[in-house]
């Protein structure tokens, strides 16, 4: 049975929750109103539950379990819609023990049931993980697949509801602390090299045949050597966004087998090119 889980509202929402602060603006957390949603609401078995520390972070802990086809905890506020339009990515400070967090938006006029925008942040085993992600790396999703729909960073003046999910496919105990959600601009030494797209457009259309002739690991090895190539070429800025994506991926694919290795790479991939705006069109099929 579907089910809700509702987190103390420790402030009552009032004008707004976005706070203007000296390099623009950030999401208040604690005027927001922080709720739970786990797989519970699909029969699923994980729990979580939320909290304030003595240093003002969220803190968002619990169990993620694969049991009983489940496999995800997700937090967010409430769509207390704001204008963001004059930023063109978010800066996100949480500390996340090594989990993928995704984070989480919903588009005024354009929210999606059972999903949202969204991006990964791979978080460093300890301390802090904080990153710039380009409004144009948050993808649509609904119930964690990929849906249609336009790109975050086309005008995206109205945004809401706010948050984080965990689906990383790693059971067991979990913990988050969350600093601060706030609106930036992407200097130049952020963004990735113009090089970049057609490095790994290129690396995809040698890959793909090789991947569909069934010879896996002769395209995870193409993919590994293109992603390689940006990071020891500098071409993703170090401690960006997309070099956290790239230099995960890498780190994953060397421990899985040659197909699972392809696809995890294949998709770093993918979400550097989307974030650049280049969209690939050919896939593994």
């Amino acid at each position: 049975m579907a089910a809700w889980f509702a987190v103390a509202c420790l402030v009552t929402p009032t004008a707004g929750v976005l706070a203007q602060t000296q390099r623009g603006a950030r999401l208040d957390m604690k005027k927001a109103t922080w709720r739970i949603v786990n797989d519970t609401v699909m029969g699923g078995r994980s729990s979580a539950s939320l909290g304030w520390g003595d240093d003002g972070r969220l803190v968002w802990s619990g169990t993620l379990s694969l049991e009983n086809n489940g496999g995800f905890v997700s937090i967010r506020t409430d769509a207390d819609w704001s204008d963001w339009s004059e930023f063109d990515g978010v800066e996100v400070a949480l500390e996340g023990q090594g989990r993928d967090v995704e984070v989480s938006v919903q588009r005024e006029g354009q929210s999606i049931r059972g999903g949202g925008y969204r991006a990964a942040v791979p978080t460093e085993r300890q301390g802090e993980t904080r990153v710039l992600i380009p409004f144009s790396a948050f993808v649509p999703k609904r119930f964690g697949r990929e849906i249609r729909g336009p790109q975050l960073d086309a005008k995206p003046a109205s945004l809401g509801g706010w948050g984080f999910l965990i689906a990383d496919k790693r059971p067991g105990p979990f913990l988050v602390r969350v600093a601060s959600i706030e609106g930036a601009r992407i200097p130049q030494g952020q963004r990735p090299s113009p090089e970049v797209p057609a490095i790994l457009s290129e690396a995809i259309e040698r890959g793909v045949p090789l991947f569909n002739s069934g010879d896996a690991r002769g395209c995870a090895a193409i993919y590994r050597d293109a992603l390689e190539r940006l990071l020891k070429g500098a071409m993703l800025p170090v401690d960006s966004w997309a070099h956290r994506v790239a230099a995960r991926a890498l780190g994953r694919a060397a421990s899985e087998g040659p197909t699972a290795g392809a696809w995890t790479l294949r998709r770093a991939m993918d979400s550097l090119l989307r974030a650049q705006r280049a969209t690939v069109e050919q896939g593994m099929r």
